[in-house]
């Protein structure tokens, strides 16, 4: 583009040189002309180049960003998975406790836990010692947001609505490992020590139902600790349903956006 205006400024040259003969000063005055018109297409060709120049960078920005969201898809696919199993072992825990707690007459002060809706359940349990000793507590898979931030790329996400539930589930995933790492890990910790203080293994067959009846029964602070670990079960259950439920919404948006 610069060559094709430079030669229209030389073919309009050429035709001042056929005219009539001028005086020095005006010979200094197209001169000086030709070196600003030097000077603008210089310009010209800088500021072209540097759109085009950030225009590639964009292009390549957004498709980086388009890359790493179909990786943050996968990521949150991941989580549901791990999940999914969280809830299960959270709801053979319930099932378990709430059945020691009703069989030692310890079940009464819950009357205002909202519990979840569980499935029901022909499972007999073989091994309630070992349900009651399984904990699972979410990792989160965020490395691919965490990329998202750290590149400063996050930004270029042009939907902003799907950026702000993308913040918010990874805010409730902090949110909830958080809470598992104060209240249901020590909680679990507690149990498998009570356990082992009466003579029962963390994972021992013999904790049959009518063993861990019997000691909720006898001992006050095992049974205090099982209501205990009752709660936040629940609240473990439900929370994490909650979740569930929120990073398949935001799947559902990322599958929108790039449709």
């Amino acid at each position: 583009m610069i060559k094709f205006f430079r030669k229209i400024r030389y073919d309009l040259m050429e035709k001042n040189k056929t005219g009539m003969p001028t005086e020095a000063s005006a010979k200094a005055g197209k001169y000086l002309k030709y070196a600003i018109g030097e000077i603008v297409l210089v310009v010209i060709g800088i500021l072209i180049a540097l759109s085009i120049n950030t225009w590639n960078e964009n292009n390549v920005a957004q498709a980086r960003v388009d890359s790493r969201l179909i990786n943050l898809t996968q990521d949150i696919e991941s989580d549901i998975e791990e999940m999914n199993a969280i809830l299960q072992a959270a709801k053979d825990r319930i099932i378990v406790v709430k059945s020691i707690l009703e069989g030692s007459n310890r079940l009464g002060s819950f009357g205002i836990i909202k519990e979840p809706t569980l499935e029901p359940t022909t499972e007999t349990y073989e091994n309630p010692n070992h349900k009651l000793s399984f904990l699972r507590t979410l990792d989160g898979n965020g490395p691919t947001y965490n990329e998202l931030i750290n590149s400063g790329e996050f930004h270029l996400l042009k939907d902003k609505q799907l950026a702000k539930k993308i913040q918010k589930y990874y805010f409730n995933v902090a949110e909830t490992k958080d809470r598992e790492n104060s209240n249901n890990k020590p909680s679990n910790v507690s149990i498998i020590k009570s356990k082992n203080r009466l003579g029962l293994g963390t994972h021992s067959r013999d904790g049959t139902m009518e063993k861990l009846i019997e000691l909720a029964k006898d001992d006050h602070q095992f049974g205090a600790e099982l209501e205990h670990r009752y709660i936040m079960d629940i609240a473990q259950y439900n929370n994490t349903s909650q979740l569930k439920l929120q990073a398949q919404d935001l799947l559902e948006a990322i599958g929108a956006r790039n449709n």
